[in-house]
């Protein structure tokens, strides 16, 4: 421990009582030693002091985790009510975060937790080209959303994706952990070419009315949501429109004893503002159509029940190194995720790999229900 302890001060100090803090660190199993291709480096599972869950500790040094975003749900307010200076509004991508970094030479694509994703590593050169930027900024870190139908992580996409997955810039920031400000950014994204979420511009806190409809426009197109960033690089907001809580709900309802209550209370209130908001007068459809996806939803896994199947989500993607495939089932068994390969096969020069997410505890509620078992509410 004592070795570990010292490299991680070398790498990384608070400026007092380092050595300590770390060995806190250590005996509570917040830091985690990872490999990568050759690559050594630490992982905090957990926060560590002013250091983010998901940070990574190597030979280079640092790969801040990326910091946070505060939520608004009333739009108009919530730009009146933290934003003094002008910001820009972007979309809001429903996807997966990753931070493209180079490491100790190598570039890899990091999970929010800071795990290397096999995934989206082994499709890098397809998503973005990264060597030129890399080239001249070995310093800087690509914040991206990745989404598409054939992402391994989300039933969802944005309609305007229609095959694969695709990978959009929105952040650069220092491996210390500095979010650069987004002229800063627009200027490295075009002159490296580089993948990016969509701008709508720049706009005024009293221009609160034009980012509302805005939004109105996100709700009709099946998007997401925005992101709202000062100008000046300070503190960003996000928000969410009404489509989106609708499909959230839509995609898990079904894993009902798999996800967390709270999500789904969380998106009703957050839908109940928007729709105030933004479409008063669809609150009787929303309301409706809320209910028919739940209920159908809960309908839906009774029947597959009650035909002997499991209650699952499937997936299709498309991997181009065999040895990435094999990587990627190994982090989600470490996870643990319960999965099933369906299929796997070379087609256009990818392995073509279809499998199963099995939600054992959401399967076996609705079984035991069905043969008239109780529970404690």
């Amino acid at each position: 421990m004592e070795d570990l302890v010292e490299r991680l001060s070398q790498l990384y100090s608070f400026k007092k009582d380092t050595p300590l803090v770390w060995q806190s660190a250590l005996s509570k199993g917040k830091v985690r030693e990872e490999e990568w291709e050759g690559v050594r480096f630490l992982r905090l599972d957990k926060p560590v002091h002013s250091l983010e869950r998901g940070t990574i500790l190597c030979e280079d040094g640092i790969v801040r985790g990326y910091p946070r975003i505060r939520r608004i749900i009333n739009l108009t307010n919530g730009i009146r009510r933290n934003l003094t200076t002008a910001f820009h509004v972007e979309e809001k991508v429903d996807g997966y975060n990753v931070r493209v970094v180079r490491l100790c030479g190598r570039v890899v694509a990091l999970s929010r937790g800071g795990y290397v994703c096999p995934f989206t590593t082994d499709r890098l050169e397809d998503l973005l080209d990264y060597e030129p930027f890399f080239r001249d900024n070995p310093h800087l870190v690509l914040c991206c959303e990745v989404a598409g139908p054939e992402s391994p992580y989300n039933t969802e996409s944005p309609p305007y994706i229609k095959e694969d997955v695709r990978l959009f810039v929105f952040d650069i920031m220092e491996k210390g952990g500095r979010v650069l400000p987004p002229a800063e950014r627009y200027q490295l994204v075009e002159k490296y070419g580089l993948p990016s979420v969509r701008s709508y511009g720049s706009f005024l806190p009293e221009e609160a009315d034009r980012v509302l409809q805005i939004a109105r426009e996100m709700d009709r197109e099946g998007l997401e949501g925005m992101v709202l960033k000062p100008v000046d690089g300070g503190r960003y907001l996000k928000y969410t429109v009404p489509s989106s809580h609708i499909n959230d709900i839509r995609a898990t309802a079904i894993l009902l004893r798999d996800i967390p209550c709270g999500f789904y209370l969380k998106r009703i209130l957050m839908l109940g503002f928007a729709l105030r908001e933004l479409n008063p007068a669809d609150h009787t459809e929303r309301a409706h159509l809320l209910g028919e996806v739940f209920t159908r939803a809960i309908r839906d896994a009774q029947e597959l029940v009650l035909s002997g199947r499991d209650i699952t989500e499937q997936f299709s993607v498309r991997f181009r190194k065999k040895q990435n495939v094999e990587r990627f089932f190994s982090l989600f068994r470490t996870a643990p995720v319960d999965v099933r390969i369906k299929d796997q096969h070379h087609s256009d020069g990818y392995i073509r790999v279809t499998f199963e997410r099995i939600y054992r505890r959401s399967t076996a509620f609705i079984r035991s229900s069905l043969k008239g078992a109780t529970f404690v509410d």
